[in-house]
């Protein structure tokens, strides 16, 4: 109380408020100075953000997913959503991180960026995708825009790259018989699981029988039954790609949407006591060389699955 009364006009209470608001005023200053810094690293990472979700989201897209509708290299149109995953019509799913050749080949640049989409900003991402064998150079595809991804002298900041390991062939086996053929000195009839055509895929693809020796000679011959249609196959043929014939394939309907299974047994004629072989049924496009119709070509192998993503 003796100090009020040695103030009665409140002087020093004066001086201890403005030492008290001298610092006080020095922070809102800086803090205000750095304002425009801190909305502009918090749009910074508002964009980042969006950009991360961006690409792992269209790679989840194409790499586990067949796309909208699941068949859409079949029907000759583009698709509502694109998804590269092989489709499997007796399960009606998608096997992830499969690729199929054929939705590859029809891949364009239009619907990976309709995927994409555009940003919060309204401005288009660009992308640029890449797929490489890992163990081979077999297999190098690319797509989108290449001048800015993986360029050190690149002055963007913000893009993202997304990577999946993934199964991938140059040419679509439609069906298949794997590590289930021995011969044992007697006629045995393989079933085959069914195969599905439609009247595009007839007028866009051809389809061979390919044999895979893994182990044994080459002098076999086998009967393959395409909807009870043989196909008499001696050694000189059985381990090339051997075209069927597309009467033998049903397509009684010019509805591009309408998808037909195809049934196959398989008699293994002759051949040596413990032989095997591997068996498959391959789509390819049309003119495709039939030297190309090989057991690399079709055996799917591992890829990187790349794709960066900016703006």
């Amino acid at each position: 109380m003796g100090f009020m009364r040695d103030d009665p006009r409140g002087f020093l209470i004066s001086m201890d408020l403005l030492f008290a608001i001298i610092p006080l005023t020095i922070v809102l200053g800086m803090v205000a100075a750095d304002m425009g810094n801190i909305l502009y690293e918090i749009e910074g990472t508002i964009y980042q953000s969006s950009t991360d979700r961006i690409a792992e989201d269209t790679l989840n897209t194409l790499a586990e997913t067949s796309g909208d509708p699941p068949t859409w290299e079949q029907t000759g149109l583009p698709p509502n959503i694109v998804g590269l995953a092989q489709y499997n019509p007796s399960s009606g799913k998608p096997t992830p991180n499969t690729l199929d050749p054929n939705k590859l080949a029809l891949l364009t640049n239009s619907s990976v960026q309709n995927l994409i989409g555009i940003n919060i900003s309204n401005n288009t991402y660009t992308y640029y995708l890449t797929i490489n064998s890992i163990n081979t150079t077999s297999i190098n595809e690319t797509f989108g825009n290449n001048s800015v991804a993986g360029n050190s002298n690149t002055n963007i900041s913000n893009i993202v790259r997304v990577d999946k390991v993934v199964l991938c062939s140059k040419l679509e086996s439609v069906t298949s018989l794997v590590g289930q053929i021995f011969y044992s000195g007697q006629t045995r009839i393989y079933t085959v699981p069914s195969f599905t055509t439609s009247y595009f895929s007839t007028q866009q693809y051809s389809y061979y029988i390919l044999f895979a020796n893994t182990n044994g000679n080459t002098n076999s011959s086998a009967t393959v039954d395409i909807n009870n249609n043989p196909i008499n196959l001696t050694s000189s043929s059985i381990f090339n790609g051997y075209p069927i014939n597309s009467n033998f394939l049903k397509t009684n309907s010019s509805n591009s949407l309408q998808l037909f299974n195809n049934t196959v047994t398989l008699n293994i004629t002759t051949s040596k006591i413990g032989d095997s072989m591997n068996f498959y049924i391959v789509e390819a496009p049309e003119n495709t060389s039939p030297n190309y119709i090989t057991y690399s070509n079709v055996v799917p192998q591992y890829c990187n699955l790349t794709l960066y993503v900016w703006t």
